[in-house]
């Protein structure tokens, strides 16, 4: 009998230790995770900053795919004209979206989306096929000082004016609205023209078809070349299970 006690409270104890141990890992795993901080830039619908930042889908496609890699991911909201700063220099691991315009930008392999130009009408001035650009001869049309023109619209007899500025994008849509503007193009519209925006009731926007352009999630050149080859070939497993453009456009 008392051989019997011993070898049961051995394996109490085994068991105990084993509970310990585990819980040690467990508890070691989860406060020496490494943490990511994720830079991102307010850019409607995808990531929406006047919102619960968890409604915004570019965040939760992202979200989904890093998570069970098992880093502490930190979100760190970044004015557009700052953000590209904090990833060079290491204050942000990761930075999204950002159009590929700085070639020397470290990014993620495949682009999570492509951003399509074109331009937007009030509604009852509404053109829907832009590759007839004859139809846009003599209107006068605002262009972002800094945005590249598609062929087509430059090709066309439309009267284009330059409007400069940080807010020019903002100033280009609201004389749109007043009718100072006959069209606004604009390199993405799909950022100005979703249901969450208070102009979406009186303009409508139509795209350059053919004219995509891909845009990225940068990375940090200080990231450990080790953690950015594990992120990249989990980020591709998960385009090619489902890429974002098929999860934005699914989503109800």
């Amino acid at each position: 009998m008392q051989s019997f006690m011993l070898s049961h409270n051995s394996v109490i104890k085994s068991v105990f230790l084993f509970v310990c141990c585990f819980a040690y890992s467990v508890y070691s795993f989860e406060t020496n995770a490494q943490v990511i901080r994720v830079g991102l830039i307010d850019y409607p619908p995808h990531i929406n900053f006047d919102e619960d930042l968890s409604k915004s889908p570019l965040y939760q496609y992202i979200n989904t795919t890093l998570l069970p890699l098992g880093f502490t991911l930190k979100y760190v909201k970044l004015p557009r004209e700052r953000a590209s700063i904090e990833l060079f220099k290491g204050r942000v691991d990761v930075l999204m979206p950002i159009p590929l315009e700085n070639e020397t930008m470290k990014t993620l392999s495949l682009p999570i989306f492509h951003s399509v130009p074109g331009l937007c009408f009030k509604k009852e001035n509404f053109i829907p096929i832009l590759s007839a650009i004859h139809r846009l001869d003599n209107l006068t049309i605002g262009v972002p000082a800094s945005s590249k023109i598609v062929a087509g619209l430059t090709a066309s007899k439309a009267n284009l004016l330059q409007i400069k500025g940080e807010n020019a994008t903002n100033r280009g849509l609201e004389m749109t609205q007043r009718g100072w503007l006959d069209a606004f193009y604009h390199p993405s519209p799909i950022k100005v023209y979703h249901r969450k925006n208070p102009a979406y009731k009186e303009l409508a926007c139509s795209y350059f078809h053919g004219f995509a352009t891909p845009v990225y999630i940068g990375i940090s050149p200080k990231l450990p070349e080790k953690t950015f080859n594990l992120i990249n070939a989990t980020y591709q497993k998960a385009i090619t299970k489902q890429s974002y453009e098929y999860y934005f456009a699914s989503r109800e």
